[in-house]
């Protein structure tokens, strides 16, 4: 058969390459295809120069190009061009795959964090540990209504470029021991701050080295009411001062799930 002669209808198209026919259209509509009109009843017929596109097409979409790059390729078929373009495109692919490690470093940073502190001792004993120091960044210092935490928190990321990662994060509260919340559930915080060990944040604070008082639980916050209570007696009968306020480190919590016994609390106190 000749080549001339050898014509494709939408259908035929579409089967063969295993696309939609609105697709076909659209390919038409923006200039890549230019089928030919039967004279017998009208139909769009195709030819092998539409195939030959139709290859091209599925095959520069498959590499990451665009459609209307894919059209001034059409407009402009020389090896240059070409070249260019591919070019372009594995240069492209060499940012996304850095990208995509940087993300899944990330990932595992925060898996790291979350496996380590469900292997925390969280039976509620006092143990003492001695940490080094410790970055930071705190977000917010002086008396805050929990409700208005994560409100601060957008704010600050608006501030600075670098982001306040949460999930996978502790978020850490320094309490007030003079002061409940409104709920009656809680203490007051003094200060707000996250620390992730595993993650790289900007840092503007240091939690000091030395020696502390810790204690685990697994649950919602009002447990500190009477947790921290426990600790302060620990200190008191085993001749320690403390020199800092208590704080709640929040390994998991609302950011990870809204189960509230799946909530891992590691209240700490520093010690001399």
């Amino acid at each position: 058969m000749q080549e001339e002669l050898m014509l494709f209808k939408i259908g035929d198209l579409s089967s063969l390459f295993h696309v939609g026919v609105d697709s076909i259209r659209y390919y038409e509509k923006v200039g890549l295809l230019h089928p030919i009109r039967s004279e017998k009843n009208n139909y769009r017929l195709y030819t092998l120069d539409d195939v030959r596109v139709m290859n091209t097409i599925r095959e520069l979409l498959d590499l990451g190009f665009q459609t209307n790059e894919i059209l001034e390729f059409q407009k402009d078929r020389t090896l240059d061009h070409m070249v260019d373009m591919l070019t372009q495109e594995e240069t492209a692919i060499d940012q996304e795959i850095e990208n995509l490690k940087r993300k899944k470093e990330s990932i595992s940073a925060r898996l790291r964090f979350i496996h380590d502190s469900l292997a925390l001792d969280c039976s509620e004993q006092v143990i003492e540990k001695d940490f080094p120091k410790r970055p930071a960044m705190k977000i917010v210092e002086g008396a805050m209504a929990d409700e208005m935490i994560n409100y601060q928190l957008a704010k600050f990321n608006k501030t600075y470029s670098d982001q306040t990662s949460t999930i996978g994060v502790c978020d850490c509260y320094e309490l007030d021991l003079d002061h409940i919340n409104e709920e009656g559930n809680d203490y007051r915080t003094r200060s707000v701050l996250f620390y992730a060990p595993e993650l790289p944040l900007n840092n503007n604070f240091s939690l000091p080295e030395g020696h502390y008082l810790t204690l685990c639980y697994r649950g919602g916050f009002r447990k500190s009411l009477h947790l921290v209570p426990k600790m302060l007696n620990y200190a008191k009968e085993h001749h320690y001062t403390i020199i800092s306020n208590p704080m709640e480190f929040c390994h998991i919590d609302r950011y990870e799930t809204d189960q509230v016994d799946e909530y891992l609390i590691e209240l700490q106190v520093q010690v001399i």
